[in-house]
């Protein structure tokens, strides 16, 4: 049986300290909005795409950052391969973000709440800010 193999893209939208985060019914954590890179779809493309899917966003990519890799799903442990790829992106509406179902919460989080634990956020958000990327 040949293993899952899934590349997203999502933007890392940060204004005032806080950092824009989604949450859904599949996962238990906050994580950056984003998703599976459809054929056809540059990274950027998907990018952008998938902020306005999610949460009504216009997003103007600023920089590709650090790209993550994990070997199973954070949420089933499924065994999968999922590459991360992330760009720093500016928010061009900020008053008319919200979250578009299956979405059910979007949320700006407090980096440094994020960095004492005090949410329960993806592992790329936790490898992001350790990259120095979230700050």
């Amino acid at each position: 049986m040949q293993e899952k193999f899934i590349i997203a893209s999502g933007p890392v939208i940060i204004e005032k300290g806080k950092l824009l985060v989604n949450r859904d019914d599949k996962d238990d954590f906050y994580k950056i909005p984003g998703g599976t890179v459809e054929q056809g779809d540059s990274l950027q493309e998907a990018c952008i795409r998938e902020a306005k899917e999610e949460n009504n966003a216009d997003v103007e990519i600023v920089k590709p950052l650090n790209p993550m890799i994990i070997y199973k799903n954070p949420q089933t442990g499924e065994k999968m391969t999922i590459v991360l790829i992330h760009f720093l992106a500016k928010l061009k509406n900020p008053k008319e973000i919200k979250p578009i179902p299956p979405i059910k919460e979007a949320k700006w989080l407090d980096i440094q709440e994020i960095k004492q634990g005090m949410h329960n956020v993806a592992p790329n958000i936790k490898f992001l800010i350790e990259k120095g990327d979230i700050k």
